[in-house]
């Protein structure tokens, strides 16, 4: 199990990262650290759980997988942006370009996960 967080400091996010393990393992640890239940039982490799209390949100993966990874990194940005009142739209009537915001968000996520992801395979 590899566990990470990823601060973010415009929107003043901190997602929690748990790649590498099965769901029962993971709602397991997220009681054990943070006296949360996760009811849903899920049969994914890999999801954005949304909380109503700290950690927020928490990107799970079953797998150290690259492409797993970006898609849940996707929901996150989505949702975000969503929380932020930030719209995702390909262009403004103004013809000014809506969804810059979600890239450069998206793009950060990225770049930090992946190195983050990229460390835990070298061991």
């Amino acid at each position: 199990m590899k566990i990470f967080k990823i601060r973010e400091d415009v929107f003043k996010t901190e997602p929690l990262f748990i790649l590498d393990c099965n769901w029962d393992k993971f709602s397991k640890y997220i009681k054990k650290n943070y006296n949360i239940e996760i009811e849903e039982d899920n049969d994914q490799c890999g999801t954005v759980v949304t909380l109503k209390r700290s950690p927020w949100r928490i990107v799970w993966t079953d797998k150290l997988n690259r492409n797993t990874l970006l898609h849940e990194l996707f929901h996150l940005v989505t949702r975000i942006c969503q929380d932020k009142g930030v719209p995702i739209i390909a262009h403004h009537p103004n013809g000014n370009c809506g969804d810059e915001t979600a890239a450069y968000l998206f793009e950060f996520f990225s770049r930090n996960a992946l190195k983050k992801l990229d460390r835990y395979k070298r061991k």
